[in-house]
């Protein structure tokens, strides 16, 4: 049987880095989006060796391997320094650099800000190619393991019962010592003495995180990460996370925005999101669709105050035990022009409070005393059935009215927003951050956003087209600066010593 020729190790090759370069790969798509950013106007810094005056490494060029790493799942500067030794793409794009990995990770220090820019640019020249759509736009949150274990993260009962455990261990020292100094003869462990001074510094620690509880006023505190939180990333497990909000177009499913939050509900989210995308892309009115996590009536009003409509899943409400269907509350009929509820027997309750109560009680004592379904209608010791009516009702019917009417679109949620988080989760390995603190934290999910909108957009548009596009806003950009300067020259003479 014969079998494919292998190409001898010896043999000398007439090849450059570009041959060696898929003609269709994502570094290309990388490299030439990297050219049509201004990283000086971005504020990129470049980082080098001041100690030893060698020259500093190019910002371009480490900002092409972050994007590349984080695109391809390689985030680690570790792993990013190995790839500038072996991987031909990561060689290519930073022209033969090998940056070690502590020159990596202080540029990504040092340049949080501008990296996530990045993500900004290429949303925006999303929009200019007609990749946003910008009339439905679905919200979602997930949850990323933060940089911090559990065991680093204390309550003020989890110190307070550390501290007490403490404190007997060493009354216990105290009593063995006492016991020993009674028998003539016996000698204590010298260890033990050693762990009595371990004992107390630990104390001094716990006591100072206390202290830091104290003077925060916060709940919890995170030694390794203090701005992770708590939260819980599955069915049952819970672990030390950030709660990543994404806001993601109907059209070809490009990320819009994002924003990372330490809540771990998703209660009070919706209308910040709602807020960026609309200043980000100056849209009027579109829809936006959610999940029943983000019901939460103050936060559909300032939805509904930006001129957008939202379509949200409901709640479900508790009833009674034992209560009917035909007898819970949402069969009870509000009459907004009548200001009355109308209940499944036809009678209707009124209200003696006025509208602008936070909370409204509606009744009807008379019809309910003469009522045959009174015993399966009402709970509780009153003798008549009550309805009550919060300040955001009216928010919440209108909501609940408008999904019920486009449940067609409210079933294309899932596909739009949690496609992008279990690409980024499972295919380029971002489920858990490796740098610490939100501010940082905000930078990674640039990049790994960006990331997934590069290979987003490249599937949508094709190979060519793309890079043909990012050609003409390079092309766009040159011509742009030259007016600038034949612009300087004319109003200003002594510039022309410097325009050529």
């Amino acid at each position: 049987m014969e079998k494919a020729e292998l190409i001898d190790r010896n043999q000398p090759m007439f090849l450059s880095l570009e041959d060696m370069v898929a003609q269709e790969s994502m570094a290309r798509v990388i490299d030439r989006f990297i050219d049509v950013c201004d990283l000086k106007r971005m504020n990129f810094q470049a980082t080098g060796t001041e100690t030893t005056g060698r020259p500093a490494y190019a910002a371009a060029a480490l900002t092409r391997l972050h994007v590349y790493g984080y695109t391809n799942g390689i985030r680690s500067s570790r792993r990013l320094a190995a790839e500038c030794e072996r991987n031909i793409e990561v060689i290519w794009l930073t022209g033969g650099l090998k940056p070690s990995y502590k020159t990596i990770a202080e540029f990504r220090k040092n340049n949080l800000r501008p990296l996530q820019k990045l993500f900004r640019r290429f949303t925006a020249l999303c929009r200019d190619w007609g990749l946003v759509g910008g009339t439905l736009v679905a919200v979602d949150g997930t949850k990323i393991k933060a940089s911090n274990n559990k065991k680093n993260c204390f309550s003020r009962g989890k110190l307070e019962e550390r501290l007490r455990g403490i404190d007997q261990q060493i009354a216990s020292y105290f009593e063995e010592t006492e016991r020993n100094d009674r028998l003539e003869g016996t000698q204590s462990d010298p260890g033990t003495a050693n762990r009595l001074v371990a004992l107390q510094a630990r104390r001094e620690k716990y006591e100072q995180y206390l202290k830091q509880l104290e003077e925060s006023g916060e709940s919890l505190l995170s030694t390794t990460d203090p701005d992770a939180r708590l939260m819980q990333s599955g069915q049952s497990s819970v672990d030390m996370a950030y709660n990543v909000q994404s806001a993601v177009d109907a059209k070809e499913h490009i990320i819009l925005e994002y924003d990372v939050s330490q809540n771990p509900s998703d209660h009070h989210q919706l209308s910040g999101m709602v807020r960026k995308v609309k200043k980000q892309f100056r849209l009027i009115h579109f829809t936006v669709l959610a999940d029943k996590g983000y019901y939460n009536g103050e936060d559909l009003k300032k939805v509904k105050d930006q001129g957008v409509d939202a379509i949200v899943s409901k709640q479900k409400t508790s009833a009674p035990k034992n209560q009917p269907a035909a007898f819970h509350t949402e069969r009870f009929l509000y009459d907004e022009a009548g200001d009355f509820y109308t209940c499944p027997a036809g009678e209707k309750l009124f209200s003696r409070n006025g509208k602008n109560v936070p909370r409204r009680i509606f009744f009807n004592e008379h019809a309910c005393r003469h009522c045959p379904h009174l015993s399966e209608c009402k709970s509780g010791e009153r003798s008549y059935r009550t309805v009550s009516r919060g300040e955001y009702a009216g928010i919440y019917e209108e909501v609940d009215e408008r999904t019920r009417r486009n449940m067609d679109l409210y079933k294309l949620r899932q596909q739009i927003v949690e496609h992008p988080f279990g690409t980024v989760k499972f295919a380029m390995q971002g489920y858990y951050f490796l740098l610490r603190t939100r501010r940082k934290v905000r930078t990674e999910v640039a990049l790994l956003f960006l990331g997934y909108n590069l290979k987003r957009a490249a599937k949508a548009l094709g190979f060519d087209a793309i890079m043909a596009r990012l050609a003409a806003e390079k092309q766009r950009m040159r011509a742009a600066f030259s007016g600038f300067c034949l612009l300087l020259r004319d109003y200003c003479p002594i510039s022309a010593l410097f325009v050529a």
